[in-house]
C-alpha cells in the first residue's frame, strides 16, 4: 500500500538539496520538478549570444491504484546578433519538446565576456567559458526512487522505458 498523498507531499521538499541546480514541489496530485538549465549572454567584438534552456518534469500522482506517470517538457532559445561583412544580422531559434524524454546535453562556449547562470546556480560575469551539462535522469532518479521507496509505482510501460 503507497503512502497516501497527504502524508507523503509534504515531504517533497527533502529532495530539495543545495547541491543539485533542481528543485521539487507538490501542486495538488502532481509533483513537479523545475531546473533552469542555463541562462547565458556573450558578448564579443562583434557580436552576441544568447542561451536560455529550461526543464521541467510534471509528475502525476493516481492515489486510487497507486501509480504514478509522468510528462517532460524542455524548452530552448538561442539568438544571435551582431556585424558581418554585409551589415547587421539577426537570428533566433527556440525549440520546445514535450512527453516522454532522455536527454543529455553538454554545452561549451568561450571567447567573449560572459554573463552566465548555469547548473551551480551562480551568476558570474567575466571572461570564464560558459560550460554546462543537462541529464534527464539527473532530476528523474531521485524522484522516482523516493516514489518508490513510498510504495508507488509507474502507472505505464513506456514510463518505465524513459524513466532513467
Amino acid at each position: 500500500m503507497p503512502t497516501p498523498l497527504a502524508q507523503m507531499l509534504p515531504e517533497i521538499v527533502t529532495l530539495n538539496v543545495e547541491s543539485q541546480p533542481f528543485s521539487f514541489f507538490a501542486q495538488g496530485t502532481q509533483i513537479l520538478g523545475w531546473w533552469d538549465v542555463a541562462k547565458a549572454t556573450s558578448l564579443y567584438p562583434t557580436e552576441v549570444t544568447h542561451i536560455d534552456e529550461s526543464y521541467r518534469l510534471i509528475v502525476t500522482l493516481n492515489e486510487r491504484n497507486g501509480t504514478f506517470d509522468y510528462q517532460d517538457h524542455s524548452s530552448e532559445t538561442e539568438a544571435h546578433a551582431g556585424f558581418t561583412d554585409d551589415g547587421f544580422s539577426f537570428g533566433a531559434e527556440q525549440s520546445w519538446s514535450s512527453g516522454k524524454m532522455v536527454k543529455k546535453k553538454w554545452h561549451f562556449e568561450f571567447g567573449g565576456v560572459n554573463r552566465s547562470t548555469t547548473n551551480d546556480g551562480d551568476d558570474t560575469v567575466g571572461f570564464q567559458p560558459v560550460a554546462y551539462s543537462f541529464e534527464t535522469s539527473r532530476i528523474k532518479e531521485p524522484l522516482f526512487r523516493w516514489l518508490e521507496s513510498h510504495g508507488w509505482q509507474h502507472g505505464s510501460v513506456l514510463g518505465k522505458l524513459f524513466a532513467r
